[in-house]
């Protein structure tokens, strides 16, 4: 059975995950809790972040313990059935190429308000995601390198640039005044999206030389966010007020010309630039490895395992989805395919797979606290699954619809053994560790 070279370890490893969790939420989240909530906006950060630690924890121990370029798909299928394993990875498949996109648009949408150039608003996505596959085919370890050096100078030039603003001027501290319920909870919603993609970082365990070190990864990449959205939201707090339109639209720039004056829009530019990047980089790589993943355990067509021969690069997964994310980044540029749609839609399945997580960890795991660890995950899940409203309820629709699809198919006799899937996709995971 083919299996993806091991090739990450730890320090890469860490990068390739703060490349993958820091897309379009870095670029326009802060902005939009600040202007919606003013000085309190902190609130819906703090619970966010506190909320995702043990659903974090959840996927640190299923990753440790089953590595596979399948991630969520094989941790349901070896907990849950095969049934389950396949719907949650068709589901994250259509998240990825709903969120990549989405990402790669808010770029294009940064520089075309920057330029004052129209077409940069397709132009940059679809050049950017050409460059991406053309950097996963080259292979895992050229992606990771250049995922380190962009997110190292992500985070020079917003700590730079936030310590500035809270040092030069008037810092308003933040605001302990509760907000309304209603106000708190579709904030709450969207600042979610902004500590999703550890379950996308999942894909890339099988290509790690110790697994064991992937609980560590998980930590160093969460306190680094965390601080990174920290220095964002507080250096908003002094450079600008609530009120300020611009901070909806374009925030960074909003904190570096404040901070920065003439020097804030190549400034700007650089952070934008480093963000996208960084995150199509390792999504393309992140995506390319499920599609692998799947076609391997024969979900997806049998074509799309093939494998480079001298470094074991699954180079069919990737132009295949090169060509997907480039097709649907087009589709949207044009406004065949909504923009909102694509960010509330990736959003949404992104927190049904981190339930499937918690889901398969409290089957899985055999630790003493593991059921109290699988409820918190499953009040988590709950509170904002109620919280969100429709749209979440949507996602959680489309995937009893898929799975519902998947038993059909099995029934009438299209689905692959169970038993085949399970012995193939348990040889990858402990050759893997």
């Amino acid at each position: 059975m083919s299996t993806l070279r091991k090739s990450m370890g730890g320090v890469v490893g860490t990068f390739v995950a703060l490349s993958t969790i820091l897309g379009s939420g870095t670029m326009i989240l802060p902005g939009t809790s600040y202007h919606q909530l003013g000085r309190w906006a902190w609130l819906p950060w703090v619970i966010a972040a506190c909320s995702v630690i043990p659903l974090l924890y959840c996927y640190a121990w299923l990753g440790r313990r089953h590595p596979s370029a399948s991630g969520l798909a094989h941790y349901a299928e070896v907990a849950l059935g095969a049934a389950v394993g396949r719907a949650a990875g068709l589901l994250a498949v259509f998240a990825l190429v709903a969120g990549i996109p989405a990402t790669a648009l808010t770029g294009g949408r940064y520089l075309a308000t920057f330029a004052g150039e129209a077409w940069l608003r397709w132009l940059f996505p679809v050049a950017v995601l050409a460059v991406a596959t053309v950097v996963a085919c080259v292979g895992a370890t050229v992606s990771a390198k250049l995922q380190v050096a962009l997110i190292l100078a992500l985070f020079v030039v917003v700590s730079c640039t936030a310590v500035v603003a809270i040092g030069s001027r008037h810092y308003a501290a933040p605001s302990a005044q509760l907000p309304k319920l209603g106000a708190l909870g579709r904030v709450l919603t969207a600042v979610y999206v902004a500590f999703t993609g550890w379950e996308t970082v999942a894909f890339t365990f099988e290509e790690h030389k110790r697994p064991e070190l992937i609980p560590r990864i998980f930590a160093a990449s969460y306190v680094a966010v965390v601080a990174l959205y920290a220095l964002l939201l507080f250096g908003l707090f002094s450079a600008t007020g609530p009120a300020d339109r611009a901070l909806s639209a374009a925030p960074l720039l909003v904190l570096a010309e404040r901070s920065l004056s003439g020097y804030g829009r190549p400034v700007t530019l650089v952070l934008v630039l480093a963000t996208v990047t960084a995150n199509l980089f390792a999504s393309v790589l992140a995506l390319s490895r499920l599609v692998f993943g799947l076609a391997r355990s024969g979900y997806l067509p049998a074509a799309l395992a093939r494998m480079r021969k001298h470094d074991g690069n699954p180079v069919a997964a990737v132009l295949a989805v090169g060509g997907t994310l480039g097709s649907i980044t087009i589709l949207a540029a044009t406004g065949l395919v909504g923009f909102e749609v694509l960010f509330v839609f990736s959003g949404g399945v992104y927190f049904v797979l981190y339930g499937l997580g918690a889901a398969c960890f409290g089957k899985l795991a055999d630790e003493r606290f593991a059921p109290a660890i699988t409820a918190t995950c499953g009040l988590i899940v709950l509170a904002v699954t109620v919280l969100a409203g429709p749209a979440m309820w949507l996602c959680w629709a489309l995937f009893a619809l898929v799975w519902l699809t998947v038993r059909l198919a099995a029934a009438a006799g299209r689905e692959p053994a169970v038993g085949a899937v399970l012995v193939t996709e348990r040889a990858g995971s402990d050759d893997g560790e």
